[in-house]
C-alpha cells in the first residue's frame, strides 16, 4: 500500500529548500541570492534507519554584487563584525570564481536535511 500526499513523510518542498540554501550560501543576501530552485529530487529515508532526507538540488543564483566590489569592500572594513561578513563573502569568490553583478550562475548540490518541529534544516 502506498501513501501518497498523508504528510507523514513528506519531502522538503522548494520553498523550504531555497532558504536552507540562501542561509548557507549568504545569510545576508548581499551577494548571492538563489533565484530559484530548478530541480529537486529527495530520497526518503528507510524507515527504522537514519531520519535525514538526501536531496539532490539543482538553483539558480543571482549575483547583487560582482567579486571585485566584494574584494573592494574588505579595504573599507574597519570594525571585527564587518570583517567576519566581508570574510565570509570573499568565501564565496572562492566558490563561485569571478562573478559580476546581475550574472546568474547554476549551482548543484546535495543536502542533508531533518524534518524538525519547526521546519527543515541543515543535518550537518
Amino acid at each position: 500500500m502506498l501513501l501518497v500526499g498523508c504528510g507523514v513523510n513528506q519531502a522538503p518542498d522548494k520553498n523550504a529548500v531555497r532558504q536552507i540554501l540562501q542561509d548557507k550560501l549568504d545569510p545576508s543576501a548581499k551577494v548571492i541570492v538563489v533565484q530559484a530552485i530548478d530541480t529537486l529530487n529527495a530520497v526518503q529515508p528507510a524507515k527504522g534507519q537514519n531520519p535525514r532526507w538526501l536531496v539532490d538540488v539543482t538553483a539558480t543564483l543571482l549575483f547583487k554584487q560582482g567579486a571585485t566590489e566584494v574584494a573592494g569592500a574588505l579595504q573599507h572594513t574597519d570594525s571585527v563584525p564587518n570583517f567576519l561578513s566581508t570574510a565570509g563573502q570573499i568565501s564565496l569568490m572562492l566558490q563561485f570564481g569571478n562573478f559580476k553583478a546581475g550574472e546568474t550562475q547554476v549551482y548543484r548540490t546535495r543536502l542533508e536535511l531533518l524534518k524538525g518541529s519547526l521546519g527543515w534544516m541543515p543535518a550537518n
